[in-house]
């Protein structure tokens, strides 16, 4: 969700967005940018990523992803993120502005499942959703160390209130029928090398399928010309 043009959309103070996203009208064509659909293979060219491998958090994907659930955000302003699920949850993020075909693509970001975690009480919520939280904090560390910092309201001091959406999310490619997931996230990255390629880390509270988690997960941009869709 998340390179340039995404980390500019939530800059502080640049727009309410909690009130531009909302559900695409079912008459509305289901748009899919680079052919990307639910039932289609990709291949992606991991050469780029090899010299930063070891220090990466995820592991490149070797096999081809198969689409099985796509989603769908309208950020309003004529900007839409598209997401395609694979069955481990690993996902490629397309972001596209004034349209949704393939000419109108920004930027495609693959992210992959980090960690989960199941907050079973009112003080464990608190220390992910209050203020001065880990959701909203100016840098979040890993479990090794990691640190990243906060992409999203990076210009803010102290801690920052997280951006909150409803993502439709498709199973069917002839069906209307959809699943809401209402998240509250915060984008954070961190560089592998001085000028070299971030590592982004999203970090979500979602609500979907009648269960509450705080979803982890790592990401890299991903350039176009990497991706064979069949």
């Amino acid at each position: 969700m998340v390179g340039g043009i995404m980390k500019s959309l939530f800059r502080s103070g640049a727009r309410d967005l909690k009130s531009k996203f909302s559900k695409q009208s079912k008459d509305e064509e289901f748009d899919t940018p680079l052919n990307l659909r639910i039932g289609a293979a990709v291949d992606i060219d991991t050469l780029p990523f090899r010299m930063h491998k070891n220090d990466l958090h995820f592991e490149l994907p070797e096999e081809t992803i198969l689409i099985v659930a796509q989603g769908f955000i309208d950020l309003g302003d004529g900007s839409y993120v598209h997401r395609y699920y694979a069955s481990d949850d690993t996902l490629i993020q397309v972001m596209t502005v004034n349209g949704t075909e393939d000419q109108h693509v920004e930027e495609v970001t693959l992210f992959v499942p980090y960690q989960s975690y199941y907050p079973d009480s009112a003080g464990e919520w608190a220390q992910w959703l209050e203020k001065g939280g880990k959701l909203g904090a100016a840098s979040y560390r890993l479990n090794d160390g990691t640190q990243y910092n906060r992409i999203w309201f990076d210009t803010t001091n102290g801690h920052a209130e997280p951006v909150q959406y409803r993502e439709f999310i498709y199973e069917d490619p002839d069906s209307d029928k959809c699943q809401e997931n209402f998240q509250k996230a915060m984008l954070f990255g961190r560089n592998l090398e001085v000028d070299k390629k971030n590592e982004y880390l999203l970090l979500t509270v979602e609500s979907y399928g009648g269960e509450e988690t705080v979803e982890l997960l790592i990401g890299v941009d991903i350039e176009i010309s990497l991706l064979k869709i069949i």
